[in-house]
């Protein structure tokens, strides 16, 4: 049953993840998101349609989407299956690696559903703030170091994609590193190959478009 559960919480992931906050936000500016610049729902393009009273709480709610989908599921988790009092090291692992797998699949999901989600037409963002914020719910560390990361690209570069890019690649090679020498679990690697999946999939066009130097730049103004 709690493998199973690992169902249930990407179920769970992809529903919070597919919540369109940017098209909604927008929408109460008397803004179709979808009709402005990329055409996507993230932040960034929030900004260009409504500015930046839009862009930050469509920002938020796209972060805060991808967190609770982890938080949620650990929280069902412990709710649905108790810790028994006394447990083998092997049903300890195993419970360990269930829980594990579920936040993964719950944040992978949620990225996914942000991506395509079922409430826009199998459309969406770009991934990059729901996987940030996925990520920092699974591990602090990890999370902490990805944003970083992907602030200081987009303040470099000041184009968003290849922020996005930096969280998706970043959040990938760390838990990969640290799946390999043991000190995250297994199941976070897994996050990381679907996390990085979705925004390269979801940054194709915009690939294109950097090959051609023809990428936005993000602006004040």
């Amino acid at each position: 049953m709690m493998w199973l559960f690992a169902l249930v919480a990407a179920l769970i992931g992809y529903a919070l993840g597919s919540i369109p906050v940017g098209l909604w936000v927008c929408r109460m500016y008397g803004v179709d998101i979808r009709t402005v610049g990329s055409g996507r729902i993230g932040g960034t393009n929030a900004w260009r349609a409504a500015g930046l009273k839009a862009a930050i709480p469509t920002i938020i709610g796209d972060a805060v989407k991808g967190a609770v989908a982890v938080l949620l599921v650990r929280w069902l988790f412990f709710l649905l299956f108790p810790e028994p009092g006394t447990m083998s090291v092997q049903d300890a692992v195993t419970r360990t690696d269930a829980l594990n797998l579920a936040m993964a699949l719950a944040g992978g999901l949620a990225v996914i559903g942000h991506n395509w989600s079922f409430l826009n037409g199998f459309k969406g963002g770009a991934g990059g703030i729901t996987a940030a914020a996925t990520t920092l719910a699974i591990s602090p560390l990890v999370g902490g170091i990805t944003i970083i990361i992907g602030a200081f690209v987009i303040w470099w570069t000041r184009i968003a994609s290849v922020g996005t890019f930096a969280v998706g690649v970043a959040a990938f090679a760390l838990f990969l590193i640290l799946a390999v020498d043991q000190i995250t679990p297994w199941p976070f690697a897994i996050f990381g190959v679907i996390a990085l999946a979705a925004i390269m999939i979801a940054l194709r066009p915009n690939r294109e478009k950097l090959r051609e130097q023809k990428e936005r730049i993000i602006t004040l103004w």
